[in-house]
């Protein structure tokens, strides 16, 4: 592996860096240079664990070298030497830290990747349920700041469990992300769309009314039919569709869900492949 022949690679150069102190007398500004080097090093890329194997290896180095070459103490530093070194003191901390920046900086791109990645329905493509759940409470708090329209839709597959019995499961999840793609297709970037239940799915029609609602969710039905019909293996079926407009008078996100799913409700209740809007008057 890649990452374990560079920390190998790292070690041996460790050794050779003691070897060089040695060599050196143990002067003192470059030997604390090498030293610091090849510690700064380890401690990058291995943390402690490879900082004291790294302080082993150079000082195996060192007898190493005082074995061959014999010892040798020369701690003074010429103003030639300090002139040759004053470089490297200011660039390679630089260095090293420009490369840490840059590995900080694509961790933190590769964790909201994985946060983003986690928060998407792995079948569809569209916000899970826990996802779009946080989405619709925000999304409430903010309708309950100003003063914003906003229409919720519950949309669902007309007799889909038939397919899976008839069909098989693969169909089913076929037919399923059929309606995904036609949902992400015919939704506004602002629209916040997500799948709720096995083959439900909500919307979250923002700075809409229920008329502007209503002709997305005709135009989705009819994309949907098109696609299936299209697709001689799969079966044409029709979908179900319960919408609630916000209202003032809902006191949390939850209320404004279980209209939507009473909406939906009647919408089956009347015969299904149809959208019925929730009337204040049907609660309860």
């Amino acid at each position: 592996m890649p990452y374990v022949v560079e920390r190998r690679n790292l070690l041996i150069e460790a050794v050779m860096g003691g070897f060089w102190v040695a060599a050196m007398g143990l002067n003192a500004l470059p030997s604390t240079m090498m030293i610091s080097m090849y510690c700064l090093n380890s401690i990058a890329v291995g943390a402690p664990g490879l900082l004291w194997k790294s302080l082993l290896a150079q000082l195996a180095g060192l007898l190493t070298a005082w074995t061959l070459l014999g010892f040798k103490f020369i701690p003074e530093t010429s103003h030639l030497q300090v002139y040759a070194y004053l470089p490297m003191l200011a660039i390679y901390p630089m260095a090293v830290g420009g490369a840490a920046y840059q590995l900080a900086g694509k961790l933190a791109q590769h964790k909201r990747a994985l946060r983003d990645f986690s928060r998407l329905d792995s079948l569809t493509g569209v916000l899970n349920h826990g996802a779009w759940k946080e989405s619709l409470e925000a999304e409430f708090v903010a309708l309950q700041q100003g003063n914003r329209s906003a229409v919720l839709a519950l949309i669902d597959i007309d007799r889909f469990k038939s397919i899976n019995d008839t069909q098989g499961h693969l169909i089913g999840d076929e037919v399923i992300r059929v309606l995904s793609d036609v949902l992400k297709a015919n939704c506004r970037a602002s629209d916040i769309a997500g799948r709720v239940g096995g083959d439900e799915f909500a919307v979250l029609f923002k700075a809409a009314d229920c008329a502007q609602a209503r002709l997305a969710l005709a135009r989705l039905q009819q994309c949907f039919r098109k696609v299936l019909e299209e697709q001689n293996h799969l079966p044409v079926v029709t979908l179900s569709i319960g919408i609630v407009p916000y209202d003032q008078a809902m006191t949390d996100a939850q209320l404004w869900l279980k209209c939507s799913d009473q909406a939906l409700y009647q919408a089956k209740h009347n015969g299904r492949d149809q959208l019925a809007q929730f009337e204040r008057h049907n609660e309860g």
